[in-house]
């Protein structure tokens, strides 16, 4: 089966660049710059191997940031993480990252970043064969400043990525917070997509699409708690961009088991499957679909739809997906 899932020409909309860095290439950039690794085990704790809270997990994910320190790092980084979903057989991605995040152990300027990223998609895209798309991340808890810059930043490239995104803690920073600069985005024609009801409150997922003005939900397990939640979700046609691994890992969920992605199918919400950090959780995402089959009970053709689904809902233009439809995509109907 993993033969089968693995060579399923595959969409993936929720995927951090940052959670991404293969772990060779982690370890060896960080002797190249003579950054700190941790003690003991090294590859292991890079790592998130066990359940932990959420901001544990994030902590880990410093030695992937830390990689980022000059324009040439950025490049290569993004290029090696875009050959990495190539050999996945993904062939349209929508790949997101913090400039705020990345830029911080050096203070890089976010236009270079945005210059270093988009170089290596053009190469990747043209090496590999496939259809790539940036979403930028707003970090919550870098503030309503930070949040202010990378909308503009986003507005300016807007031409060369695809949407933006919010992340960070959603209980103390909650979506209304962020209303303003979500907005301005949207009305320059911004997709937009929030990390929202991960481990936090299902209230905040509504608010999310009316007040951020999101048109997919990242994660959104906790809409489970709630039926008015998953009724909204699904009159609305509103995807959520689910991670099983990413959400054991985090306790969004108390067992793999448990997870709601089938259900929330069942209940007619448009559902999509993706590995979020696939370095940070040790996963790809031909594993997430094979934990979909194994744990929780999915057919071959429903794993098909899923990627179906992450297609209609991309926020690639109709020319990029129409290529990637005609060279890879059309062998998913039966």
């Amino acid at each position: 089966m993993h033969h089968q899932l693995k060579n399923l020409p595959k969409v993936e909309l929720h995927r951090h660049l940052e959670g991404s860095i293969p772990v060779p290439l982690t370890l060896a950039w960080s002797k190249k710059y003579h950054l700190p690794l941790p003690p003991s085990e090294p590859e292991k704790n890079i790592q998130v191997k066990t359940p932990m809270p959420l901001p544990k997990v994030l902590e880990r994910l410093f030695y992937q940031q830390r990689c980022f320190q000059d324009r040439e790092s950025v490049e290569t980084l993004t290029y090696e993480v875009l050959k990495d979903i190539a050999l996945d057989n993904i062939k349209l991605i929508e790949l997101r990252f913090s400039p705020g995040f990345m830029a911080e152990p050096k203070n890089l300027p976010f236009d270079m970043i945005m210059e270093a990223t988009l170089s290596a998609k053009e190469r990747a895209e043209k090496d590999f064969n496939m259809e790539v798309g940036f979403i930028l991340i707003s970090s919550r808890d870098l503030g309503n400043d930070i949040c202010e810059e990378t909308v503009d930043l986003a507005i300016r490239w807007k031409k060369e990525i695809v949407g933006i995104d919010l992340a960070g803690d959603e209980t103390n920073f909650p979506p209304e917070l962020f209303e303003k600069p979500f907005q301005r985005a949207h009305k320059e024609g911004l997709f937009i997509t929030a990390h929202s009801g991960e481990v936090s409150h299902p209230s905040h997922i509504t608010t999310s699409i009316q007040k951020l003005k999101a048109s997919r939900i990242g994660h959104g397990v906790q809409a489970i708690q709630d039926p008015t939640v998953i009724q909204y979700l699904v009159k609305h046609k509103i995807p959520l961009e689910l991670c099983p691994t990413s959400n054991f890992m985090t306790k969004a969920i108390p067992h793999i088991k448990e997870h709601p992605l089938k259900k929330f199918m069942e209940l007619g919400v448009e559902v999509t499957i993706n590995s979020d950090d696939p370095t940070l959780f040790g996963t790809t995402l031909t594993q997430e679909y094979e934990i979909c089959m194994q744990s929780l009970g999915f057919s071959l053709e429903e794993i098909q739809k899923t990627i179906l689904t992450s297609f209609r809902h991309s926020f690639l233009s109709d020319e990029k997906k129409k290529r990637a439809w005609k060279q890879h995509l059309h062998t998913l109907e039966n």
